[in-house]
């Protein structure tokens, strides 16, 4: 049982409590809620990242060194309490080619300890020339050392069955939120010159370059010259807002809403105001939003990518379209605008998987289920 152990966290992509929102963040918020809800002795070891932009080999020894010190520092400080209070188990939680953890490893190893990864992932970066591979190199020397890792997508488990030649140290975690906790928003009031019967479609992401600006142009594209009508409200912020507003200015402005970068419960505020979220979910990890619209009773049209079919039942909480086959993505739009019976009953459904299959009280038992035996 993990009820009252001392467990360290760590996350080296960035801590759960940094500034900046995210999918992953949320993940590990709700990894520590989880544990929390055992009543384990969870802490954050380290707000050290180890995270970078770019694949520079200067970087990564500056953030190795860095790295280094950390844990020299960690096992001293954890050295320096007695037995009963230096943690029993260390949770490395998304270490991949961008945010290796150099960390965990060398502090599990000087306690005689535990080290356990959750959502040890291989990226597609790099291209054919593999400008990553010296730091996925590094994030793969942590994760081999691991005693058990929990894996959330098909995909991950491939990988890891490949790298450790055997499945002996995987376990399976279905992605989850803090459903229970959870409740149907207060809607937002509309536009003053919105109809009210005029079907609202919504997306959030962050404004930044790479596959989320990518997924923009793709619903820019999806949105173009459709026949039905429709309002639209993009919630998100960031470095590439202009590009962003000029790929959806063959929208007319005043079916557009922009909300800028807003708190959380805003998100869900305007969520419950919708009638569809919309997002395509090209090279999408999990999507923890998904499950948030659904939980908001939103039905939701994406593509069939990655991590989406995880927490998107196609055709009976959302619609989805084959990757990269933006005509499908369109013909799903204009089903669900069409449809306000099966919009109604999507939306219902969405609410009841979430609660029934992704909710934090069954994480936190599959937690306890897969980890309590590495400790007892």
């Amino acid at each position: 049982m993990l009820k009252n152990k001392y467990i360290a966290f760590y996350a080296p992509i960035k801590p759960p409590d940094h500034p900046i929102p995210s999918g992953d963040r949320l993940i590990a918020q709700n990894l520590v809620k989880a544990f929390k809800i055992l009543g384990a002795n969870i802490e954050l070891a380290s707000g050290y990242i180890a995270y970078s932009k770019r694949y520079d080999e200067a970087i990564l020894i500056e953030r190795k060194s860095g790295a280094l010190e950390e844990a020299d520092k960690l096992i001293k400080t954890y050295l320096s309490k007695p037995i009963a209070y230096r943690p029993q188990l260390w949770i490395t939680y998304h270490p991949y080619c961008k945010a290796p953890d150099w960390i965990g490893p060398i502090v599990c190893n000087a306690l005689k300890i535990p080290y356990i990864t959750i959502e040890a992932a291989k990226t597609g970066q790099g291209g054919e020339e593999d400008n990553w591979r010296l730091w996925r190199e590094e994030a793969q020397s942590g994760i081999i050392k691991a005693d058990r890792h929990l894996v959330f997508k098909p995909t991950d488990r491939e990988y890891l069955s490949e790298l450790l030649n055997s499945t002996q140290k995987l376990r399976s975690l279905t992605p989850f939120i803090d459903a229970e906790n959870m409740q149907l928003a207060e809607p937002t009031p509309l536009p003053a010159h919105w109809h009210k019967q005029t079907p609202i479609l919504i997306t959030t992401g962050m404004m930044r370059k790479g596959k989320k600006e990518q997924n923009f142009q793709i619903l820019s594209q999806a949105l173009k010259d459709l026949p039905e009508d429709f309002n639209l409200i993009i919630v998100g912020g960031g470095p590439e807002e202009e590009a962003i507003r000029f790929a959806f200015s063959h929208i007319d402005g005043t079916r557009v809403y922009w909300t800028g970068s807003i708190e959380h419960s805003e998100v869900l505020r305007w969520m419950r105001t919708s009638d569809i979220f919309i997002w395509p979910g090209w090279k999408e990890p999990i999507g923890m939003v998904y499950l948030e619209a659904q939980l908001q009773e939103l039905p939701i049209i994406a593509y069939k990518s990655m991590g989406v079919p995880l927490v998107v039942k196609d055709n009976k909480t959302g619609l989805l379209a084959p990757e990269a086959e933006i005509d499908s993505f369109r013909s799903n739009i204009r089903r669900l605008l069409k449809d306000k019976s099966m919009r109604q009953t999507m939306g219902i459904n969405g609410r009841q998987k979430v609660l029934s299959q992704h909710g934090i009280i069954a994480a936190s038992k599959s937690l306890n289920t897969h980890l309590s035996d590495l400790i007892n």
